[in-house]
């Protein structure tokens, strides 16, 4: 097997909801989406300290979202609003980054702190 292979076999069992992931229901540009993803508010955190070029209360990293481009079928757009939901409330973020790498799209999450 080489290594995109690999890559692919890894990311089916990380966005997998039966082994890591969770099912998701997803508000962007105006239509809902419930797919399977990952919502990591801690490596958002290791980021925030390692970067720390925000002023307080404006837009900072608040989680990161990874999900397969095959369960979604597009990029989101750097920018745009993105609601989720999470443990039964729908946050808000904005997109501070969209990144796709091998399958895996990759959101860097914002929220305006309070």
């Amino acid at each position: 097997m080489d290594f995109k292979a690999q890559i692919i076999k890894d990311l089916k069992v990380f966005n997998n909801p039966a082994e890591f992931a969770a099912m998701v229901n997803m508000w962007y540009d105006g239509k809902t989406y419930t797919i399977p993803a990952v919502i990591d508010h801690e490596a958002a955190e290791e980021r925030k300290r390692l970067k720390d070029d925000h002023a307080e209360g404006i837009n900072s990293i608040e989680a990161l979202l990874y999900i397969s481009h095959a369960d979604l079928g597009f990029v989101p757009k750097r920018g745009m609003e993105i609601e989720l939901e999470e443990a039964g409330a729908v946050n808000v973020y904005t997109i501070a980054k969209s990144e796709y790498e091998d399958g895996e799209i990759i959101l860097e999450l914002g929220a305006y702190a309070e």
